[in-house]
This record gives structure tokens, sequence and C-alpha cells, in this order.
């Protein structure tokens, strides 16, 4: 018995810490937001337990979420050509509409002029059932929320499984012919900001939920050069940021071209000190090589050796005290910044709403502080930049 009073203040203490440590981290974001661990990892600490996939209820499509699944050319009758137009790293091309909080949305065009998904952030859009605004609780009203979803392609079954943060945040809601949306929620507003409508294919591409069993033929990117659609994923990026803002009452941000190359700078060092490393790594291995009376007869095949190794080498995710050396490294001071990173990048403009359902990066974009922005590309990596002008600072 004494033993067990000695024990239950200890055990209490710890009870105390496991709660409000959390609550103090999270209500104090650090001023660069990376992942700490991929999103493979991410996804299987937050799955929810397993369970068996239940029948859907499925909505009737309305509004512009008519128009997915169908051709081209009804969409265009309606809303005719539009803006821009993106390629994407999967199998369909981004059509641009609009240019503000009210009207502006995203349509994918699959090389068969079929529309495969359709993106939504205008207020003023109708994606009945839903509202662009509406309350998650309202959402509750009208479905319930699953945490499974069993879907058929290509003769295979596959089970999708959402964790508890998907099902708060991006939750998927079942339409007829076989398309689903997926509701973004702002993280403190508990509101939708936006919704995208996908097909099967699209659903099971988009890498945001855990599909089982896993098929890389389904997910298989064709990644294009940065350079190539560099300025029209910029505006993907600065058009929505800027309508979010806008709905909550805050200044837009202007692209700053001096905090892109800046941020360009920060992904290009990273490369160069992983080359480096694995320069070194090499030639220990050419080392061990002769040591071992491996006789290697000539520098070109030495070099072909060592090309073989960095060719092989995968750059990991950027992490924050890369970012933080390489600014001290280079002495510059970005006072009152906002960095935020991620290495899921799957459409700039699917991202930022992304970044509005996770705390820290939400907090980050709504700074009311920050009135400019810039962005680098490098592959499925974004990194974004905010601060305020008088404050970069290069000595």
């Amino acid at each position: 018995m004494k033993t067990i009073l000695r024990t239950l203040p200890i055990f209490l203490v710890l009870m105390l810490l496991t709660y409000f440590v959390p609550q103090i981290i999270s209500d104090n974001p650090s001023e660069i937001v990376t992942q700490k661990k991929n999103v493979s990892e991410l996804k299987k600490e937050a799955k929810t337990n397993s369970i068996p996939p239940v029948k859907q209820e499925i909505f009737p499509l309305e509004g512009i979420g008519q128009y997915v699944g169908g051709t081209l050319d009804l969409l265009e009758k309606k809303y005719g050509r539009p803006l821009r137009i993106e390629p994407t790293s999967y199998s369909y091309e981004w059509w641009v509409y609009g240019d503000n909080e009210k009207d502006y949305f995203q349509v994918g065009v699959s090389k068969e002029d079929k529309i495969v998904s359709l993106f939504v952030l205008g207020s003023t859009l109708d994606v009945s059932p839903f509202k662009v605004g509406m309350d998650i609780s309202e959402v509750y009203q009208l479905t319930p929320l699953y945490p499974t979803f069993s879907i058929e392609y290509e003769n295979k079954d596959y089970t999708i499984e959402l964790s508890e943060n998907d099902l708060n945040y991006h939750p998927i809601v079942m339409f007829e012919k076989n398309i689903f949306s997926i509701l973004m929620v702002d993280r403190k507003t508990n509101k939708i900001n936006a919704i995208r409508y996908v097909n099967k294919q699209t659903l099971l591409q988009s890498d945001i939920y855990e599909v089982f069993p896993q098929n890389e033929g389904i997910t298989k990117k064709n990644l294009i050069k940065e350079v190539e659609d560099e300025k029209g994923k910029i505006k993907e990026v600065e058009v929505p940021l800027n309508a979010l803002r806008k709905r909550y009452n805050l200044s837009e941000l202007t692209y700053n071209k001096e905090l892109s190359s800046i941020a360009k700078a920060i992904f290009i060092n990273q490369e160069k000190m992983t080359l480096e490393q694995s320069n070194e790594e090499a030639k220990k291995r050419e080392s061990s090589l002769v040591e071992g009376s491996i006789k290697i007869e000539s520098s070109n095949e030495n070099e072909t050796i060592q090309d073989k190794f960095v060719d092989e080498v995968k750059l990991p995710p950027l992490t924050s005290k890369e970012t933080q050396d390489y600014l001290k490294l280079n002495k510059l001071t970005l006072l009152e910044n906002r960095i935020v990173y991620s290495n899921q990048f799957t459409n700039p403009t699917w991202l930022i709403t992304y970044w509005f359902s996770l705390e820290n990066q939400r907090t980050i974009l709504t700074d009311p502080l920050m009135k400019r922005f810039g962005v680098a590309f490098r592959g499925e990596e974004v990194l974004l930049i905010l601060d305020k002008p008088e404050e970069l600072i290069i000595k």
C-alpha cells in the first residue's frame, strides 16, 4: 500500500505532462515548419483502427460537380475557355478559371478531354449539397463521414483508410458514377475552404490517404521540369493564398523574386552538401577496395564508380536545421520571417488549402504581419517563405 501511495504522485505528474506539453508546443509554432517524418510514417501513426468498409450514402451529382466524369465540351459551353492551362505530374492538365475568392476553380482535363478532377475554391460556385464556407457541423447533418472506402479499379479491389485528422479536416464524400469529393476544412474555423471532386483513379493517385494494397502503377507520376511551368505554379500559389487571406480579412501577399531566389538557394545548398557527402563516401569505398587488394586500373574507372554511387543518392527531406544553417552561413537575416516546407506535392492550390487544415502551417499563412512571399519547387517538394519587406537584411 505504501508503494502505491509513493508512486501515485509520480503517476499524476506524468499524466499532467502528457496532456499539457503537447498543448504548449502546439500553441507556439516554430518559424520554420518542416515535416519531421516522411509522409508514409505520418500516415501509419495517424491511421485509425482498421474498420471493415461499409456501404456509404451516395449523393447525386449537382452543380459544378456534375461535370466530373464527363467531356470537356459541356463545361466549356457554360464557363468558356480557361484563363490558363497548366501541366501536372499526372496524366491530365489543370484548366484554371477565375482569379479571386469568389470564382476560382480548376478543372483536371485528361488527354481524352475528359474531366477527371475539379477543384473549387470560389465561395459563390454551386457545390451542392455542400457550400464553400459551410461549417463541418452542417455537413454532419447531411451525411455521416466514413473512415474507409472500398474501390474497385481495373478489376482489383482497393481500400482507402482515413485517419482521425483526415475525417476532421479532409473527409471524403461519395457521389454517383464513382465520383468522390474531398472537403478541405479550415483548422481554426471548421469551415469548408475548398472542395475537390475526383474520379476513382485520381483519388487513388492523390497520395493523401492510406491505400491497401499499395500499387505504384497507379500512383506513379511523370514529374516535369520545374522551369517549364514555374510561372504557372507560382500563380497557383499566389491566387488561392491571397484568396484565403482575403476571406479572413487579411492583406494580400506580394510575390517577391528575391525571396524565391533564397528558397531555391536553400534547395541547391542541400544538393551540394549531399553531393559532397556522397563523394566522400565514394572515396572511402574506393579506398576500402584498394586496401582489399582489388586493383582499379584507371582514373576513368574510378570516376565511373563514383558517378554510379552519386546517381544512387536520394535527397532526404529538407530540415529546419539545413534551412537555418544556410541563412546563417550566407549572413542572411530574415527577421519575422515565416517558412513552410512540404515534400508531399501534388498541386500548389491543393497544397495551400491542405496547409490551412494544419495548425502550425495555417498560423503562418494567416500571419497579418507578412506582406511578401517567395516560393521554390523541386520535384515533389515546395518551400514557401513569407516576410515583411523592410526586414529582409543582407549583410
